[in-house]
């Protein structure tokens, strides 16, 4: 079982990945039971917030929901002179006149309110759009005996595209919760969704294949992850199953490779029937319980 003698007082654990289907969601809740189960109270939150499904494998009792909102500007066409001086302070372009009106593109607006500062006629009001919501709930035992552990899910509305914002809504939610390890389950990729869920997180995780497609996705990510400071290591799902030497590239760029979670048809009917590879494999807790034990050791080495 991980030692407790090496748990800060808080520790913020992300999951990533270059690429999608690495497995980060496999890592994700296999790590979050592991270190309940370590005494540790856990919140494991999905910041994937375009295709959540951490709550599939660790159910929330009882959730709570909560929704997430952004204040979008609204134009008064009476009040409004036309001046432009709305449409120069938006630095993301939202902002437009055309046809001798001013026009908000929800979609642009970063909700800053420099548009609203600046309207002097004060033609420029903000109203809360939704844009999403956050839900969270404690896990049902015995899976995460004995200290527990919460899900919390950022959840994009059908047709919206402000990932960030719920992302950081579910982060919020999390921190609220105040549990002694954070375990940051991350989208896809290197863009803005990526880094709004990384953000500020004492190690970073980055799950990749040994695939020339996820060794090259690796390489972005471990780029992200150096440029944001974070002290970072890989898991190499899937081991044995490509031709691509993860492990060579790990040995060149100076980063430690945490755990190996072979290519094994067992994970994959464990996978898909929802359950925990920790509990459904024979080998399944010595991989994750070696994989947390690397983690607090890379978080008391920076």
């Amino acid at each position: 079982m991980p030692s407790l003698g090496l748990l800060p007082a808080r520790l913020t654990v992300a999951i990533a990945s270059g690429k999608g289907g690495t497995g980060k969601t496999l890592v994700a809740t296999n790590l979050s039971v592991v270190a309940a189960r370590s005494g540790s109270p856990v919140a494991l939150v999905d910041c994937d917030a375009d295709a959540p499904n951490d709550a599939l494998f660790l159910a929330p009792e009882a959730p709570q929901v909560s929704p997430v909102a952004v204040p979008i500007p609204v134009v008064d066409e009476d009040a409004c002179v036309l001046c432009g001086a709305c449409r120069e302070a938006c630095a993301y372009g939202a902002i437009r006149i055309l046809g001798g009106k001013v026009l908000v593109f929800p979609e642009l607006c970063h909700a800053c309110g420099a548009c609203v500062r600046v309207c002097t006629p004060g033609a420029l009001r903000e109203e809360h759009a939704r844009v999403g919501e956050v839900e969270w709930g404690a896990v049902a035992r015995p899976v995460a005996d004995p200290a527990g552990a919460t899900v919390v899910t950022g959840r994009l509305d059908i047709g919206e595209v402000k990932t960030p914002t719920v992302i950081r809504a579910a982060r919020d939610r999390a921190a609220v919760l105040s549990r002694a390890v954070t375990i940051l389950d991350a989208p896809p990729g290197v863009a803005c969704a990526a880094v709004a869920a990384v953000r500020k997180a004492d190690v970073l995780v980055l799950v990749t294949e040994p695939t020339p497609f996820g060794l090259h996705d690796l390489e972005l990510a471990v780029d992200l992850g150096r440029d944001m400071g974070i002290p970072l290591g890989v898991v190499i799902n899937r081991d044995g199953a490509g031709a691509s030497d993860v492990s060579a590239f790990c040995a060149e760029r100076g980063i430690p490779v945490l755990a190996r979670i072979p290519f094994d048809r067992r994970v994959a009917e464990v996978y898909a029937d929802g359950g925990m590879v920790i509990d459904g494999h024979p080998d399944g807790a010595a991989w994750f319980g070696g994989l947390w034990n690397a983690i607090l050791e890379l978080a008391e080495e920076d």
